[in-house]
């Protein structure tokens, strides 16, 4: 695939969760698996760049004149697909300090027709781009709401792409460690736009989660995948949030991986890949 250009478009449930300190996350953001190859060690690897493709071209039209926040991303097509035709939207979200030319590689060859958008962070984080503060704690509520406002700007600029580009179904949704959260921000607060949802090294804050009695009916099925091994998002909360998120009504599972850290092992990738294609399959 051959990356486009950047552009630019607008815009749990008392359960706590004790999740580890934010100490050194940043670090381990950036990792993604080579695609068709091992696992990446938490070693600091990030994802290779797509392949060559076609791309489709995009408008630098704001959403709406009076959105605070623009979103911008590359967006490219998948699967041999024709920039013309009636595509899925898949979104992939990248992690604390990554960028979207690279975190783009973690669907490299992937073998389904899709249009592929990967949104860019909204602020400057070192090399890369952040989605939202984060302090203290991943599971604090300025975090949750952090969250909640890149969410809202994400589901903003996947409505308007929806309009604009002749699309098949709601978007399908996928990202790493804060491109996880939102994830599942995106599928528990945006149902309207999103059919599908697939965190992978993901949390949710409690401000996250509606509350009892306040799941939309259309809130769509999500499988979260996490390492076993991950010290910088532990499971356990994860574990939790997706149980809670089950009594909620929510059609929520969840995919571990022993010996595996804050990553996107090939073994992930492999079955975030055919979760995508089993969502895309199921879209009339």
């Amino acid at each position: 695939m051959r990356p486009a250009r950047l552009r630019r478009c607008s815009a749990w449930s008392a359960l706590a969760l004790a999740l580890a300190s934010l100490v050194s996350l940043a670090a381990c953001e950036r990792r993604a698996a080579p695609p068709g190859g091992g696992g990446a060690a938490d070693t600091g690897l990030q994802a290779p760049r797509a392949a060559p493709a076609a791309s489709t071209a995009v408008s630098t039209a704001p959403a709406t004149p009076a959105a605070p926040v623009a979103v911008e991303y590359l967006e490219e097509v998948t699967g041999g697909a024709d920039r013309g035709e009636a595509l899925p939207l898949v979104v992939a979200i990248h992690g604390l300090g990554d960028r979207p030319e690279s975190f783009a590689g973690l669907l490299s060859g992937a073998d389904f027709k899709a249009r592929l958008i990967v949104p860019r962070g909204l602020t400057p984080y070192h090399d890369g781009y952040s989605w939202f503060a984060l302090q203290q704690t991943l599971g604090s509520d300025d975090v949750g709401q952090g969250i909640l406002r890149a969410a809202g700007a994400l589901a903003a600029t996947l409505e308007r792409l929806a309009a604009e580009r002749p699309t098949r179904g709601k978007a399908v949704v996928t990202g790493f460690s804060q491109g996880g959260a939102l994830s599942f921000a995106l599928a528990l607060h945006h149902p309207r736009v999103v059919g599908a949802a697939f965190p992978v090294g993901g949390w949710v804050p409690p401000s996250v989660v509606p509350g009892a009695g306040a799941v939309d009916p259309a809130t769509p099925a999500l499988v979260a995948l996490h390492g076993e091994a991950d010290r910088r998002v532990p499971i356990g909360p994860t574990r939790e949030a997706i149980a809670t998120l089950s009594r909620l009504g929510v059609k929520a599972g969840l995919e571990a991986y022993p010996d595996v850290g804050h990553t996107v092992s090939a073994e992930m990738r492999r079955d975030l890949v055919r979760l995508i294609r089993g969502a895309i399959g199921e879209m009339r």
